[in-house]
């Protein structure tokens, strides 16, 4: 990830003909969208929020609470756009939030980035993800591997 503007990565998607929602452009656009001065290689993980333990639902804070207990991290917010260019197999009906950092959109409300894929194609999504917000154990979540200090 890194090393690309948003207006970069918005071309590269609409050339490989990923759908773009509404919101986007404007989280892409928002001063809290900050991507990365250099290129850099991250390893994401996708996660169920029962893989995160929670039985029946969780809150937005508590699976952003749980990750960090397991050592993971929130994504940079570029993570959602590059991985949306490169996640081309993705399977039929399949939608994955970012775990990251909300980002308010045009809409007003905090929001991260989601990837989906539906009968329309390949897409780059948002999903409302107020601090109290409950997700069932089947939302799935990408988060960022913690970097080794080796």
């Amino acid at each position: 990830i890194g090393g690309k503007s948003a207006k970069q990565l918005i071309s590269e998607m609409k050339a490989a003909g990923i759908k773009i929602a509404d919101n986007i452009k404007s989280m892409l656009k928002s001063r809290k969208f900050v991507p990365g001065k250099n290129r850099e290689e991250i390893t994401l993980i996708h996660l169920t929020v029962a893989d995160l333990g929670f039985k029946s639902s969780a809150t937005t804070d508590q699976i952003y609470e749980r990750a960090q207990i397991l050592e993971l991290e929130l994504c940079p917010a570029d993570a959602g756009p590059e991985l949306r260019l490169k996640y081309r197999n993705q399977p039929l009906n399949e939608w994955i939030c970012m775990g990251m950092k909300q980002i308010t959109a045009s809409d007003g409300r905090p929001n991260v980035f989601n990837l989906e894929r539906n009968d329309g194609g390949l897409w780059l999504g948002d999903s409302w993800t107020k601090p109290g917000l409950k997700w069932d154990p089947d939302s799935k979540f990408i988060f960022r591997l913690r970097k080794s200090e080796f």
